[in-house]
């Protein structure tokens, strides 16, 4: 008989919090006068600010190398939020285009129980509440998917 280790990853235990698609419109008309925005769901599914720091220094571990025009902040944006709906099933990480320090970029935008929402730049992993003056405006964001 052969002998295998197997690794088994586990996920961690947090409390879920859940809101409707028409909660989640009013709470982003409310902190993001204007944005453009796609809801594909009909619930939403997020975690308290603490559960979400275990779980964004999960999912950015081992991105992609950054390079120009093939694998840059829209990308990393795009894989964040496919990360967390794939390992998570959170569906509350969205994709934000947007401004930034940068000029127009791609970062995340994600809900905190609380009931707020903060941006994630996935490239580094700093968060920025959406009340302080980071410089990153989002124009537009997509949730679900």
């Amino acid at each position: 008989m052969s002998k295998f280790n197997v690794n088994v990853e586990h996920v961690p235990s947090y409390q879920e919090y859940t809101i409707t698609s028409s909660q989640l419109k009013e709470l982003l008309n409310r902190t993001y006068p204007g944005i453009e925005m796609h809801l594909w769901d009909n619930a939403y599914w997020y975690i308290s600010h603490g559960d979400w720091g275990k779980v964004f220094g999960d999912v950015l571990k081992n991105f992609p190398k950054w390079t120009a025009e093939r694998f840059d902040c829209s990308n990393y944006a795009m894989l964040c939020s496919a990360r967390v709906s794939e390992k998570y099933k959170l569906n509350t990480c969205g994709i934000c285009i947007g401004d930034s320090p940068m000029g127009r970029h791609g970062y995340n935008v994600f809900l905190s129980a609380g009931v707020t929402l903060d941006i994630l730049e996935p490239q580094t992993g700093m968060v920025y509440h959406s009340d302080e003056d980071s410089g990153y405006i989002p124009k537009l964001v997509i949730f679900g998917g």
